[in-house]
Order: C-alpha cells, then structure tokens, then sequence
C-alpha cells in the first residue's frame, strides 16, 4: 500500500509540473489549478445505502484542473468508526469537466483502492462511471447523472435526478460571497454494491476481532437478497441544504442532509439498515493554489 501510494504521489507530482508549463499567466480563465481539500461526513451513505452504525469519515484530497477541462484527483479515506478505525485506502478520478450556454457537466473515471478490512460503504466498489449534467437558470437548476458501477457481486447501473435552486446570501461587492442552496433529488438502480457490502464487509465494523473477507462469507445472505439486489428499484430520495462560504481562495461547504432509502435488499444480516430517514452532515474545505 505504501508503494502504491508513493507512486500516485509521483504521478500526480508529474502531472501537475506538465500542467503548470501550459499556464497562461495573464488570464485567471485560462490558467490550470491545483486544489487541496478535506471533507468531513458524519456518516458515510452511497445511492440511500449505509451500515446499521454510523460511517464517520475524513476524505483529504488534490485535485489538479486544467484550463480546458480536464483533471485529475487523488482522495484518501480515514476511517473514524468506533470499532474499524484506520486510513482505508485511496480514489483517483481522471475527469472532464464542460460548460456551455447555462449548461454544466462532467464525465469521469474513478478507481478504488479500498482495504479489505474496511466496512466504509464505498469499499464494495472497485470502479465506477460517471456522468452528471445540469441547467442553471434564474428559476431552478435540474440535473440528472448515471453511474456504472463494478463491485464482487456484479456491476450496477444508476441513475439520479434532482432540483435545487441558488440563492445568494451576500451583495456582489462583499469579498465573502454566501450561498444557499436547497436540493431534492431521487436515485434509482440495481444494489449489487450493497449485497457484496453487506456479505463481506460490514461485519469489520461490528465483530469485536475484525476478519479478512474470506472469514466474513458466514454473513453471505439470502438467495432472496441477492436476486433482489439485482433488480431496478428507486433506492431513495433526498433533502439537502449546502451552505458554501468562498473567501479569496478559500471555500467551504456544508450540507445538511436528509436521506430515506427504499427498496432495501439486506434480509437483516449484519450491517443491515433499517428502512427509515437517517440524518448526517458533510462539511468542506477547499484552498485552491
């Protein structure tokens, strides 16, 4: 682990030096940029699906953006679990990153390394595709996404969509801007994530010794589940209420969330959550260099 993360430093390192020769000093605009960041969630949720205990975790980050578009970035995830604390493993996502008229979007590739000790709800998932676009206007700002997903247990497909609308807190001629942005959205997909989460990760959380994979298969579920896990369903709906602060360079970002899942494939085995709304937070911080 330690080698490989000592590679991805020297890669992105690489990368950021090619990219700062193609800067264009006299045009913000135009110019490539290096963002650091962490983000704190208070419980860690993918597509309405969480463990029965709460996934506390710290997401350090480098994001290197060219002035075209295209970036790349390097998360960490340290886990902050009672019974599973640690540093999980990593995330590189190469994107591209577009904007036209009033319409924004992304395309982007993320790659996982995730221990096979961790219980975080991201460590099904060694893959992803992903795909987002929205309109922003004066009155609503709609969006929908996909993402295809690979993971143990099969390969998921899902979708999103969601309504959120701007509202600027602060005059254009204060140097701290504020904004609030309420949201709603909907997921729907298949869940074999949750399923290969709940078969094989979960119990690192909740058993007092915690096991490789191989000794957690015990908690492998019901035929039930697993068909289940692979059929479309809506998955969840969502409230949220970002509060984004930028000062000069620095930005950061709080949202309280809302999350209700539905259609859960879990048969009550370990890490099983309850069909119910479960609140938690994520807050931001963002230095762009």
């Amino acid at each position: 682990m330690v080698k490989r993360i000592m590679f991805i430093a020297l890669t992105l390192a690489t990368v950021q030096r090619v990219l700062s020769q193609t800067t264009d000093s006299t045009d913000d605009d135009s110019k490539n940029h290096v963002k650091g960041g962490v983000q704190y969630i208070s419980n860690q949720s993918y597509a309405g699906r969480t463990d029965s205990l709460k996934l506390p975790v710290i997401i350090p980050s480098v994001n290197f953006e060219t002035h075209v578009g295209l970036y790349i970035k390097a998360s960490g995830y340290v886990n902050l679990s009672p019974n599973n604390k640690g540093f999980d493993g990593v995330s590189i996502e190469p994107g591209y990153e577009f904007s036209k008229n009033n319409w924004n979007g992304s395309i982007s590739v993320i790659k996982y390394f995730i221990s096979d000790s961790s219980n975080l709800i991201i460590a099904p998932v060694k893959a992803s595709l992903e795909f987002y676009l929205e309109n922003d206007n004066k009155i609503l700002t709609p969006s929908l996404g996909a993402e295809y997903m690979f993971s143990d247990e099969g390969n998921d497909f899902i979708f999103y969509g969601g309504v959120s609308k701007s509202i600027k807190l602060t005059k254009d001629d204060k140097k701290l801007t504020a904004t609030l942005e309420p949201a709603a959205s909907v997921c729907g997909g298949t869940q074999n994530f949750y399923y290969s989460f709940l078969k094989h990760y979960a119990k690192n959380g909740h058993a007092k010794n915690k096991g490789n994979r191989q000794n957690n298969n015990s908690s492998s579920g019901s035929d039930a589940a697993k068909e289940q896990s692979q059929q479309f369903a809506i998955l969840s709906t969502g409230l949220e209420l970002p509060i984004d602060l930028t000062k000069g360079k620095f930005e950061w970002k709080t949202t309280p969330a809302l999350e209700s899942p539905l259609n859960l494939a879990n048969e009550g085995t370990t890490g099983a959550q309850k069909e119910k709304p479960y609140f938690y937070v994520s807050s931001e911080l963002v230095y762009t260099f």
